[in-house]
C-alpha cells in the first residue's frame, strides 16, 4: 500500500503542491498506509494516525448528536498545517497540508481520489 500512497501523493501534489502528506488510519488509530513529505515536522505516523482517528471519532459523535449518522469530511487548520479527513470503507483518510492551502482544490482532490482509496482498502475490511 505504501507505493500506492506515494503515487497518490505525487499526483495530488501536482495540482495541490501544499499537500505534505496522505495517511490512512484505522478506527483504532493504527496507520494502515501513508506517504509523508520530509517538509512535515511531525514524522511519526503512529502518533499522527492515533490523533487523526481520535479527533475524527469525536466529530462523528458530534454529528450523531445532530442525528446525522453519515460522517463524510472534517477540516481543521492551524497556523502551519491544515488537515482534511474523510471516511472511506471504514477507515480515516487524511490529507495533511500547509495551512495556506486553497480549500477548493484540496476538497476536489479528496473526492477525486476517494474511489482509489476505497479500492485499496477493501482488502483490509
Amino acid at each position: 500500500m505504501e507505493r500506492a500512497m506515494e503515487g497518490i501523493l505525487k499526483e495530488i501534489q501536482k495540482l495541490v503542491p501544499e499537500v505534505l502528506g496522505v495517511m490512512v488510519a484505522s478506527d483504532e488509530g493504527l496507520p494502515m498506509g501513508y506517504s509523508i513529505s520530509r517538509n512535515l515536522s511531525i514524522q511519526d505516523p503512529i502518533i499522527i494516525a492515533g490523533l487523526v482517528s481520535s479527533a475524527s471519532a469525536m466529530m462523528e459523535n458530534v454529528l450523531r448528536e445532530f442525528k446525522d449518522n453519515e460522517f463524510q469530511l472534517v477540516f481543521t487548520s492551524g497556523e502551519e498545517y491544515a488537515i482534511l479527513v474523510g471516511k472511506v470503507e471504514g477507515f480515516y483518510v487524511a490529507f495533511i497540508a500547509d495551512a495556506r492551502v486553497k480549500l477548493g482544490p484540496l476538497f476536489m482532490e479528496f473526492r477525486k481520489n476517494k474511489e482509489r482509496f476505497a479500492e485499496m482498502l477493501k482488502a483490509y475490511k
